[in-house]
């Protein structure tokens, strides 16, 4: 079972549309990455797919399209590289190649296991800004 760690939205690369993403873990360290919606009208594979597949596909790349991540995603609809790109794009790990806008390269030292520890500490320090709430009861002045 894959556990939630992160939820998120961002714009798709022609920024026609707005997609969901789900990060999630499996186990103590699989992560896994999940288009979950579009607000445009283009499908796309719902399908979990594990984080290291994706990274063995950009380490290092610098001439990345959506083109690129069609072994990633066999038989399935051609909007999931993109649609996917722009995810990884959203959580720091591609940017635009400055030699060609058409082309993304991986940001270097940017890992998915980054963007889950950071979702990670998010969740907590936001249950720590909850605060308890008191009991309800007032209290009387005696007297």
């Amino acid at each position: 079972m894959i556990r939630v760690l992160k939820s998120g939205s961002c714009p798709s690369l022609t920024s026609r549309s707005t997609l969901g993403y789900q990060l999630g873990c499996k186990g103590e360290s699989e992560l896994y990455l999940k288009l979950v919606s579009n607000t445009g009208s283009g499908f796309f594979s719902k399908e979990w797919v594990a984080c290291t597949v994706i990274e063995q596909l950009i380490n290092g790349s610098a001439e990345l399209t959506s083109t690129s991540f069609k072994a990633i995603f066999p038989n399935k609809s051609v909007n999931t590289g993109g649609f996917v790109m722009a995810v990884i794009k959203h959580l720091g790990l591609l940017r635009v190649n400055g030699q060609n806008s058409r082309w993304h390269e991986h940001v270097t030292g940017m890992s998915f296991e980054q963007v889950a520890i950071e979702a990670m500490v998010q969740a907590d320090e936001a249950q720590l800004v909850v605060s308890p709430k008191g009991s309800g009861k007032r209290k009387h002045k005696e007297g």
